[in-house]
């Protein structure tokens, strides 16, 4: 049998593209689009819903250098990665920028690129008799080094929600600088969900990017997925199986690969079939998705158990009352985005000193919330603080779909808040 292919490589996450990939017109057709117009791109949508995968589709890996982003980054942290994967080698200089900071030095090893580019041997000895020297803080002189290796792939900044807000406003601004000071084109991929996060950050990079939201499913979308990983495995699902699947998925094209998967290791199928086979003729969906959403039981627990302790036992411990309005409200609303008025309402339902928490005090905490869940090596992040709409959401769908099937008392027990002391304090 020709052509045989691992129930695995078409369904399993992983680093490499699964083989059924779909591509969608609303987003790949705009990122194949927008790679022409030498405009920066941002990709963003929920976790697990294929971000990362739409850049290694539609792009060669020589096309670009990837740098994957860290909560502890400042703008000079970025930049210095850049240097580093376009070719440079970077030494600490003994010269001063104006802030008092010392300025870096640039070396290219006479062999070539190290890791994103093509350097001839001639090239890499000019600049190393230039003697290069320059701000890690001012993209001017970034823009310079790159320019001096004719350097032109794109640059992709993986995982930029987890860096600090000051520095996502910081690198908004630098943007502009690269928009207008050179042809250097940047793909940020982030986890949120509205689309004008960056130009909310600096309103001049308006027109200067496009922004491509990686979130959504259709329908026809998860059809042709169907249709090409039959074809993959010589198997047929059922009709009822694939309904089901749209209806109560919420759009989690992560949740449908793996019922997939699970599916047809229930029936042993774990290649192609040498005859066509039907698979999820009797099954009840519901019971499936649980079944797989339980393997997550043991992040969600913990991600419960370590944001409610916060940074520091405080009197307020506001962190365990997040939890609790991400427990008890309505999954609609987070979905949608949830106002800071609104958390402190449902908060106040059942805080015992609900007196004294503020607008303000409520804010600060929820600052900080993606903060607290990468200290607890919390990945992928499950909610996030849209600082500039003062919004709370939920960006990790699984989650969501998780909640679902658990019984409230039994979550906010791992929040260390009971259900009789609510209702004692509601009567």
């Amino acid at each position: 049998m020709e052509n045989v292919v691992l129930v695995d490589a078409v369904f399993r996450t992983s680093r490499d593209l699964p083989m059924n990939y779909i591509s969608r017109p609303h987003v790949d057709d705009i990122f194949i689009n927008s790679l022409a117009k030498e405009t920066h791109i941002v990709i963003h949508g929920s976790s697990k819903q294929g971000k990362t995968s739409l850049r290694k589709r539609n792009l060669l890996d020589t096309d670009y250098i990837s740098i994957t982003c860290s909560n502890i980054w400042s703008i000079s942290d970025i930049n210095e990665s850049i240097l580093k994967y376009a070719g440079y080698t970077i030494i600490t200089s003994e010269s001063k920028t104006i802030k008092g900071t010392n300025k870096v030095g640039l070396s290219v090893e006479l062999a070539g690129a190290k890791i994103g580019t093509d350097i001839t041997i001639e090239v890499a000895k000019q600049i190393n008799r230039k003697n290069l020297e320059l701000d890690l803080e001012n993209t001017n002189d970034v823009i310079k080094a790159l320019k001096e290796i004719d350097f032109k792939k794109f640059i992709v900044l993986e995982d930029f929600h987890y860096l600090p807000i000051d520095t996502q406003v910081d690198f908004s601004i630098a943007l502009k600088a690269y928009h207008e000071e050179s042809h250097f084109c940047f793909i940020i991929i982030g986890v949120w969900l509205e689309d004008d996060r960056l130009t909310t950050y600096n309103g001049d990079l308006a027109g200067r990017i496009v922004s491509i939201n990686a979130d959504l499913w259709l329908d026809e979308n998860f059809d042709e997925l169907f249709s090409v990983s039959e074809a993959l495995l010589n198997i047929s699902f059922s009709e009822k199986f694939k309904l089901n699947v749209k209806e109560k998925c919420n759009g989690s094209i992560f949740l449908v690969q793996q019922l997939c998967m699970k599916v047809c290791e229930s029936q042993d199928i774990y290649r192609t079939q040498a005859i066509n086979v039907d698979v999820a003729e009797n099954i009840d969906i519901t019971a499936e998705i649980k079944s797989v959403l339980d393997m997550h039981t043991g992040r969600f627990t913990k991600f419960l158990m370590d944001f409610s302790a916060g940074f520091q036992p405080t009197e307020l411990e506001l962190y365990k009352w997040i939890l609790f309005t991400l427990i008890t409200i309505d999954e609609k609303f987070l979905i949608e985005g949830l106002p800071i008025q609104a958390i402190r309402r449902q908060i106040n339902i059942s805080h015992p000193k609900r007196n004294e928490v503020s607008l303000k005090k409520l804010s600060g905490a929820l600052n900080k919330s993606v903060d607290l869940q990468l200290q607890n090596r919390t990945k992928p992040i499950v909610f996030e603080y849209d600082l500039t709409r003062s919004r709370l959401k939920v960006v990790d769908k699984s989650f969501l779909l998780w909640k679902q099937f658990q019984d409230t008392s039994e979550l906010l027990d791992y929040i260390d808040i009971k259900m009789t002391e609510l209702e004692l304090m509601q009567e």
